[in-house]
């Protein structure tokens, strides 16, 4: 078995609930997004650690996962993102999840099948505004609504949007899009909507002040430590990165130079170096893409990945360190010493997002978990 592991600290996690609580007020209710497999933190650990924190919802994307926590005992309410398809309805209301509801053919077997099993079913309204994704169109929403609240055995408790530029805090798209949402609310003659129902800010939003002053905010990505839009949200909360990923070297060469590393020799030592081989590849969500370009930390230093990155393993130059040893740790995300590998770094030098960072590292290694009762 290989010595790649990635360490999740469920206490960092926690204090970015804290942190979230703290800048959006204490009265505002939080989705918790826990999609994913909690962004590839592990749903499960991740749901028990924010438990404590009362969050409003747990957010998921998809039956399956909604079961997967009613399966392990979680108490907090769970809301279908994705919303379900009309055969999965029948469950949906059993279990007592709340949908997010744009269609509807199901809206209508929902109000069935709650008036056969004798129960109320909660439902959110999902309205496009402008990503173009799902939902309702925000100029059918008045229609749409009263179809709802005429529907008996259905529940209205939520109205939500998706901001598509939040990141962008420069782009005054994520003001039309709520403009939008509250528009076509306040155009219904359907029901009264409270403001405490509505929620619209992702992380993105909540880390710059956007859309936080109605009832409910949805964190996904800043509850694990990063920020949509690079950092530059960061000064309104305090964010700790909660995913580390760690190997060790399993070999050390010295090789003289013009020594050809890895396939296709894209990289050659100009000069005599020690390269050490780690068990680290593509396979291990390490990106291809980082031959040659990625860095790792031994020591607590900065070392360079040296060729292209295989399948299974990936060459690192340590000329500049001395006493490097087989079984010596490297970090490829995370902290060592003094120094720091961010989900951000690496996703710039790739070409992504963070988030697909975090999914493929922690959805592809062993995790171990970091935690204590009440880190408070």
């Amino acid at each position: 078995m290989t010595p790649n592991y990635v360490i999740i600290d469920l206490n960092a996690i926690r204090h970015n609930f804290r942190e979230i609580r703290k800048v959006v007020g204490s009265r505002r209710g939080i989705i918790a997004v826990i999609k994913s497999d909690a962004y590839g933190h592990g749903m499960i650990p991740v749901a028990e650690a924010l438990a404590m924190e009362d969050p409003a919802y747990f957010g998921v994307f998809e039956l399956d996962e909604a079961l997967t926590l009613g399966g392990a005992g979680c108490k907090v309410p769970v809301l279908i993102l994705m919303g379900v398809r009309q055969k999965e309805v029948p469950e949906v209301v059993e279990k007592g999840f709340t949908v997010c509801l744009f269609h509807e053919g199901v809206a209508r077997e929902l109000s069935k099948q709650a008036l056969s099993q004798g129960v109320v079913a909660p439902v959110h309204v999902k309205v496009d505004t402008g990503m173009t994704r799902l939902g309702v169109p925000w100029t059918e929403l008045p229609a749409f609504l009263d179809l709802v609240v005429s529907l008996r055995g259905l529940h209205l408790t939520g109205i939500c949007t998706h901001f598509a530029a939040s990141d962008e805090p420069e782009n005054d798209f994520t003001e039309r899009q709520e403009e939008r949402l509250l528009s076509a609310i306040t155009s219904s003659s359907a029901v009264p909507i409270k403001p405490e129902m509505l929620h619209v800010a992702n992380s993105g939003a909540i880390l710059t002040g956007k859309g936080t002053t109605l009832g409910m905010v949805r964190p996904g990505l800043a509850l694990y430590g990063s920020s949509p839009d690079q950092g530059r949200g960061e000064g309104r909360v305090r964010l700790k990165p909660a995913m580390t990923f760690t190997s060790s070297i399993i070999q050390v060469r010295e090789v003289p130079a013009g020594t050809p590393v890895s396939y296709g020799g894209t990289y050659v030592t100009d000069t005599p170096a020690t390269i050490a081989t780690i068990p680290v590849g593509y396979d291990d969500g390490y990106n291809r893409l980082l031959s040659n370009r990625g860095e790792v930390l031994v020591h607590g230093r900065r070392v360079p990945v040296v060729g292209r990155v295989c399948m299974n393993l990936t060459m690192i130059d340590v000329s500049s360190l001395h006493g490097v040893e087989v079984g010596d740790e490297v970090i490829l995300l995370g902290s060592q010493g003094s120094e720091e590998i961010t989900a951000e770094e690496i996703a710039a030098k790739v070409g992504t997002i963070s988030y697909e960072v975090y999914c493929s590292i922690g959805k592809s290694n062993p995790r171990r978990y970091l935690s204590t009762d009440d880190p408070r």
